[in-house]
């Protein structure tokens, strides 16, 4: 394989790993945030 593609999927690799990365902390930040401030439920 050329180098050119070698870092092609370097780039590739880091550029979804981020987007992964990103989304998974908002996934546990969300998580963590409904635990904590749960919402209330209407009184009848």
């Amino acid at each position: 394989m050329s180098e050119d593609l070698l870092t092609a999927f370097r780039l590739l690799l880091f550029g979804w790993g981020g987007v992964f990365l990103v989304l998974g902390i908002i996934y546990i930040t969300s998580m963590l945030l409904t635990k904590f401030f749960p919402a209330h439920k209407a009184q009848k």
